[in-house]
């Protein structure tokens, strides 16, 4: 019987090496890495509706964006009609991402979290662009804060556009969440947790 326990132990053992290799080579066990503004002074747009948008350039810090966060304030307008429409456009100004968010669905303050999961490029320029549509008045403010003080690592050396023209010295007040695959010394954590399990189940 004694036997039998070593064996299933280190067939086992094998079996979870072999899993754990295959995870790792496809890099399906992520983690979530959060880039996000610092602390400032926050300001608002008071508009993004009737054909003003509001874009961040941004740069991606990891490929595969899961989230982005956006702070606003929606206590002040009308929530029967109307989207939050926000798209993300690459270098080529292209679209890699676009969705509608009913105002209905806003917080009244606070953040939006927009499901994202796009993969992008590191390093290239993307563009996060904010707009209204269909609202009965000037839809939710957006939040934004002093870039000199509080822009992301994805936001430095950029500024809002708002209405085609710049808007010096400004951030969005945003969010990024990255789903970023482990280091491989994290999944011999998991194979020594996963060997210590057998161990004491078939033992």
């Amino acid at each position: 019987m004694e036997k039998w326990r070593r064996i299933g132990v280190i067939v086992s053992g094998i079996i979870l090496a072999m899993v754990l290799t295959a995870l790792c080579i496809t890099g399906r066990i992520t983690r979530a890495v959060v880039s996000e503004s610092g602390a400032a002074y926050e300001q608002k747009v008071d508009s993004v509706a009737f054909g003003y948008q509001l874009e961040q350039d941004f740069i991606p810090q990891y490929e595969s964006l899961e989230i982005v966060k956006v702070h606003i304030d929606a206590s002040e307008c009308a929530r029967e009609v109307g989207v939050l429409q926000v798209s993300i456009l690459n270098q080529y100004k292209e679209h890699v991402f676009h969705i509608m968010i009913p105002v209905s669905e806003l917080p009244q303050y606070g953040w939006v979290e927009v499901p994202v999961h796009v993969q992008l490029t590191p390093g290239e320029v993307n563009t996060l662009v904010l707009e209204s549509i269909d609202c009965v008045d000037y839809g939710p403010k957006i939040s934004f804060l002093d870039s000199r003080l509080a822009a992301s690592a994805e936001q430095k050396g950029f500024h809002l556009v708002y209405a085609g023209m710049d808007v010096e010295h400004s951030a969005l007040q945003a969010a990024f969440v990255y789903a970023v695959p482990i280091a491989i010394y994290e999944y011999l954590v998991y194979y020594v947790f996963g060997l210590i399990l057998i161990v004491l189940v078939v033992l």
